[in-house]
């Protein structure tokens, strides 16, 4: 089976390069045959990845990669636009392409699980993982992703090798907002955080899952690009938390009461904008009604638009809306992308 191998020039992580110097300077001397995998394990490792395709909007990609996790076809990748914005289909190793549904989702841990909507009787080629691992720095790795739309069908997946850098907090931003992830991540000494890799898998070369590879976000100081994954170790309990049906919200309240927020009846006397009542946890962002020659009106929103997009921001809420709003000063601009009729709309909005 012939494989696909990318190793694309982009956006060098000079700060894994310089931890991997610090924490792994007794093993960065590896020889070649620390980095040679079996076909057998890279075989088995293509098969646990799905590619997935939604909408995307503005600089947003419409397509991005998910990891299978059991038989039934249940599939985690990171909370992104594709999720929130629907029209969500995966195709697997062999082609074959399946609506999803969300079973559910972790901002703390920008996670989302997915499961296919397959047949009674259909299995799914997965990782185990009960047999996540904890790898020391300088360990090499093997990062499976669709990055750059590389497959479409049953093509395989691109496949990047590196090393384990170091596992420390992130500091990272995306756009102009504070990334939500609060636990430790490995960095990586590859270039793996590229357009549609997110959700993929990151594994030892002896197929043992490690991690699931995270965004392409900026180091909040830096501002380098930064190649992480999440420990599976860390997400093997959250995914198990949303599989069992229950929701996880562990932001305290007081914390929460922090963030500033445009209240309902600025939002209407500034915009001429009334949303849907926020009276369930998260309530999706449906506009009830849109005052007439008001800004909003102006803007183009109109009555029955989700707002699904803030600049790059994913709005998974009114509230979270209300928030987003919040942050922008007088005369500045935001790109608001909105659900209408099933189609995705790019709009402009002047913040009065």
């Amino acid at each position: 089976m012939s494989m696909c191998v990318t190793r694309p020039f982009k956006r060098v992580c000079w700060k894994a390069l310089i931890l991997t110097l610090l924490f792994a300077s007794d093993r960065c001397c590896a020889s070649q045959s620390d980095f040679r995998a079996t076909a057998e394990v890279l075989r088995s490792q293509q098969q646990t990845i799905v590619k997935l395709f939604g909408a995307g909007g503005g600089s947003l990609d419409s397509y991005g990669t998910g990891t299978l996790v059991s038989g039934d076809g249940h599939v985690v990748t990171v909370w992104n636009h594709l999720i929130s914005t629907g029209y969500l289909t995966a195709i697997t190793a062999d082609g074959r392409k399946f609506s999803v549904d969300v079973v559910g989702t972790s901002a703390e841990y920008d996670l989302a699980v997915l499961k296919l909507r397959s047949e009674p009787g259909d299995s799914f080629a997965h990782i185990d993982l009960t047999k996540a691992s904890n790898p020391d720095p300088g360990t090499p790795v093997l990062a499976f992703s669709n990055m750059f739309h590389v497959a479409t069908g049953n093509e395989p997946v691109s496949l990047v090798h590196g090393v384990i850098a170091a596992k420390i907090p992130l500091e990272a931003t995306q756009g102009r907002w504070t990334f939500p992830l609060k636990s430790p991540v490995w960095l990586v000494d590859a270039i793996t955080n590229n357009s549609g890799a997110a959700g993929g898998l990151l594994t030892d070369t002896a197929g043992i899952p490690i991690g699931l590879i995270g965004r392409e976000i900026r180091h909040s100081t830096s501002r380098t690009w930064v190649n992480y994954a999440v420990p599976l170790t860390t997400l093997k309990p959250v995914i198990e938390t949303l599989l069992s049906g229950k929701k996880l919200d562990s932001t305290p309240k007081d914390a929460a009461a922090k963030v500033p927020v445009i209240s309902d009846q600025e939002l209407t006397a500034r915009f001429g904008l009334t949303m849907l009542p926020n009276v369930v946890e998260r309530t999706p962002a449906w506009i009830d009604t849109v005052a007439k020659n008001s800004i909003a009106a102006k803007c183009g929103l109109q009555r029955g638009d989700l707002i699904v997009l803030v600049n790059d921001a994913v709005i998974t809420s009114v509230t979270d809306f209300q928030q987003q709003i919040a942050a922008f000063r007088s005369g500045e601009r935001v790109a608001l992308t909105i659900n209408r009729d099933q189609q995705l709309l790019p709009l402009d909005l002047q913040i009065p």
